[in-house]
């Protein structure tokens, strides 16, 4: 019984979700640092993604109690009331590590407050004490600081040893754009449940044709962004993200446009999650090995 708990559990922290669909913000940071010392930012990555957003994902979920499909898992299992504080503990790994690296100068103190940020941010999202994720508004701002600004400048700390940029500052921007563009659309497939709930979500209040607007100006802008701040140090790599982006914008919208918000949709919405964020992530790996090894 306890084995298929800790299984039921694992698949609760969604952690293929964690690394292919939220890596993106993390992984761009690369290309923003000259001599980048792989070992923190790989180090960081596991402790960032399956730590910090696995615990709070499955957070999430316990107090969600979803019966439905939920992003990354088609037919969630039941959380149990221990999973709440394992979940919590996982939230709390990447902070001693943290701790160490900041005294040993490995990374800046502001480092640190970005991980509290985050941490805050996922509980009030998720805790019936404030629920966040209930509000149309403040549920967008806390994905796109906790997990796209802040999940950038973690790779940025860990892979540079350094503090904040105006260039990093408007990569962060931008790559947060993108991020939260797709948050509503994974939500279409939740509505009856949402409401059930009593979670007034961003595409309940917008309803789905005001996801497909929202997807377009937010996406747009957020891309104009990152090429802008890539353009400083590598022109080309700027006009392939600006190329790349239209691609993925014009795919992506293809299939939004058809979408009507049904739980029946759920694996479309995902394959439009995942094959935008792997395109992204092909992208990424791409341009850093131009960057760093070519």
């Amino acid at each position: 019984m306890l084995t298929r708990q800790i299984v039921h559990f694992i698949a609760h922290l969604r952690w293929p979700y964690q690394t292919l669909l939220l890596s993106g913000t993390y992984g761009l940071s690369i290309l923003y640092v000259q001599e980048p010392d792989f070992r923190l930012f790989a180090q960081y990555f596991v402790l960032w993604h399956l730590g910090l957003y696995g615990g709070a994902t499955a957070f999430n979920s316990y107090w969600d109690k979803d019966e439905g499909p939920i992003g990354g898992l088609k037919n969630p299992p039941p959380m149990r009331p221990w999973m709440r504080w394992a979940s919590f503990f996982l939230m709390m790994v990447p902070a001693p590590f943290l701790m160490y690296d900041i005294v040993s100068d490995n990374l800046p103190m502001v480092s640190f407050a970005v991980y509290v940020l985050s941490f805050l941010l996922f509980w009030a999202y998720s805790s019936p004490l404030l629920r966040w994720k209930g509000h149309p508004y403040l549920s967008v701002l806390v994905i796109f600081l906790s997990t796209g600004t802040n999940g950038f400048f973690m790779g940025y700390f860990s892979s540079s040893g350094m503090s904040f940029s105006l260039l990093s500052l408007l990569a962060a921007l931008g790559v947060a754009s993108i991020l939260v563009s797709l948050y509503p659309i994974s939500q279409l497939f939740q509505l009856e449940e949402d409401r059930n709930r009593g979670d007034r979500t961003l595409a309940l209040q917008i309803g789905v044709k005001g996801v497909r607007t929202y997807y377009m100006y937010t996406y747009s802008f957020g891309s104009i962004l990152v090429g802008a701040s890539l353009s400083f140090n590598h022109l080309g790599l700027a006009i392939f993200f600006i190329l790349a982006s239209l691609g993925g914008f014009l795919l992506t919208y293809s299939v939004l446009h058809d979408l009507m918000g049904t739980e029946e949709e759920y694996k479309q919405v995902m394959r439009i999650k995942y094959l935008s964020s792997f395109s992204f992530l092909l992208y990424i790996l791409i341009a850093a090995w131009y960057v760093h090894i070519g």
